[in-house]
């Protein structure tokens, strides 16, 4: 909770207003690049599950607005983005 305490009121009224509407996955992957950005790979390992679950929740919460891409980075020899929070 401590990144939440620096980003604005109103930014933090909208996410809280948000924040019920989503879904379990949703929640566990916002939490995760709350607290360091990462590539849909390394968000995937880091929360040990499959990628297919983490791409599309990576999506979902760009689309509304909470998830955004930061930078792109080498991994593996592909340039992928990193997403982080937008808050």
């Amino acid at each position: 909770m401590r990144r939440l305490e620096l980003i604005d009121s109103n930014s933090l009224e909208a996410f809280n207003e948000i924040k019920p509407t989503l879904s379990n996955r949703q929640r566990l992957v916002f939490e995760a690049l709350r607290n360091k950005p990462a590539s849909n790979n390394t968000l995937a390992k880091r929360m040990q599950i499959p990628i297919n679950q983490v791409t599309p929740r990576v999506l979902e919460l760009r689309k509304i607005g909470l998830v955004k891409k930061m930078y792109s980075e080498i991994e593996n020899g592909r340039t992928v983005n990193v997403w982080g929070v937008s808050l």
